[in-house]
């Protein structure tokens, strides 16, 4: 009778071990297609790093650093170009000729932004952030 009584303890340990995954592979699943449907950015696209790279090769001369780099959806360029649905926009700070006063110690410090397509790196747009004054 008493091996009867532990096949049928560990039959129950088993089972109940058995639903528990289940239910937490279930959770899991759930949890990942929600976080999806919420907005957040899909899978595969570019990586901070790699997006910070690419756009470096798009920021004209005289940039010195990364200000900030963040994905946006539904991004809207401004110039009558179609809406990104995923870009990364990352904002450079530095001097540009363009911007200056009588030589390079009047230059104004600004920023540029350059957006970058999440998914393929391609450059979409550029555009300076011009100083309000002094």
């Amino acid at each position: 009778m008493v091996p009867v009584l532990a096949r049928l303890v560990s039959t129950k340990r088993l089972f109940a071990i058995g639903a528990v995954v289940v239910l937490l592979a279930i959770g899991t699943l759930v949890l990942l297609i929600w976080g999806t449907e919420q907005g957040g950015p899909p899978r595969g696209g570019l990586t901070q790093t790699q997006a910070v790279q690419a756009a470096w090769n798009h920021v004209d001369n005289g940039a010195l650093s990364v200000v900030s780099s963040e994905v946006r959806k539904d991004f809207k360029t401004g110039f009558d170009l179609p809406v990104h649905h995923w870009a990364w926009v990352v904002t450079f700070t530095g001097q540009w000729h363009l911007l200056c006063q009588g030589g390079p110690e009047g230059c104004d410090p600004t920023t540029e932004w350059v957006a970058i397509d999440y998914s393929t790196g391609d450059w979409i747009a550029s555009q300076y952030s011009y100083p309000t004054g002094k």
